[in-house]
Parts: C-alpha cells; structure tokens; sequence
C-alpha cells in the first residue's frame, strides 16, 4: 500500500509542478491520457501526466527553459500521431520515483479545437481542463490500440445519452476514423 500512496503523492507533485509553469506562461492545455479517462468513463492505474499544450513553436525555447527550472528534465521531441511529443522527467518528487510528464504539441485546426473544449473538472485540489470526452474518443481512435477500443466502450457507457455525436461524427469524418467510430458504436449497440 505504501508504494501506491508515495506514487500518487509524486504524481500530484507532478501535475502541481507543470500546472504552476503552464500558469505562469499562460498556455492553454488539456489533461488527456488515464487521468481524463477517469474523469469520463472509465477508472485506469496511471502512472503519468499526458497534456495536450497549445503553444506557438516560437514560445517552445523559453517554455522548456522554465520547466527545466521547476525540475523537469525533457528527453528529445518526436513526433507521435499528428503531434509533436516531448517526455519530461519530474525530477523532485518528495516521495516515490521520478514521474513522466508526456507533453503533446497541439498542431493543426482539429487539435487546436480540442484544447479550447477543454472542459474544467475538479480533482482533488486541482483544478483541470479535461479534453471532452467526445475529443477523447477521437484521440483514442487515431491511436487505435486495442486498450483505446476498451476505453472508447467505457467513455461511451458512461456518457451515453451526453455526448455531442454531432461534433464527434463531423470530426471522425475530416480525420478519416468514420468507419472505426461506427464499427465501435455498433458493437456498442449489441
């Protein structure tokens, strides 16, 4: 039980680390990955912090700067679906080990959309802007691994009735996942 508690701690000391730099700098960002998914469907063990962050390539330079002085180590950018990613190590956690901070470049229109729709949800003393869940099965499907397909049955369970099928159908289209959304929804229907 122990290595759970100091592992959430160093995870906390994390998210409050970079949610202090992106405050600062006046980024806007999204929390993506597990804990997203907490918040719209479905409870996953998540050992990092994956954001999503919409900042121009000229603010790239001295943004690293400053979380290299809030203790983040980054790795070398690469490119991973459509974004440009870049690995941070949080290097001062007061308990438990170092803790991952995946940081997504937003580019491109459909990105850039998702962040403004970022939705504010309260968890524990945080106050984040979750990607909405509609965004969230998106980004799920363009990864397209077989725990992204459990997750998007988990979103869609338990948002069933509240998603905006709308928006998610428009943009599955322009991003070429339409036939995957729709394989999806139809097993859900089953």
């Amino acid at each position: 039980m122990r290595g759970k508690k100091s592992s959430s701690r160093s995870l906390d000391e994390a998210l409050s680390a970079i949610l202090k730099v992106l405050e600062h700098r006046q980024v806007p960002y999204m929390v993506m990955g597990g804990l997203a998914l907490s918040a719209w469907g479905r409870v996953r063990l998540t050992q990092d912090v994956d954001l999503s962050l919409g900042l121009d390539e000229q603010e790239e330079t001295r943004f690293l700067e400053e979380l290299q002085k809030a203790h983040f180590l980054p790795t070398t950018p690469r490119a991973i679906i459509g974004h440009r990613l870049l690995v941070c190590r949080y290097l001062k956690p007061t308990k438990g080990l170092p803790v991952e901070v995946d940081l997504f470049f937003a580019r491109g229109d459909y990105q850039r959309q998702a962040i403004h729709r970022a939705v504010v949800v309260h968890v524990g003393h945080h106050r984040l802007r979750i990607i909405a869940p509609e965004d969230l099965i998106l980004h799920k499907l363009l990864a397209d691994r077989p725990i992204d397909r459990l997750d998007i049955q988990g979103i869609l369970q338990e948002q069933a009735g509240r998603l905006d099928t709308r928006y998610l159908s428009q943009w599955a289209r322009r991003l070429g996942l339409s036939k995957l959304l729709e394989n999806l929804l139809k097993r859900r229907r089953k």
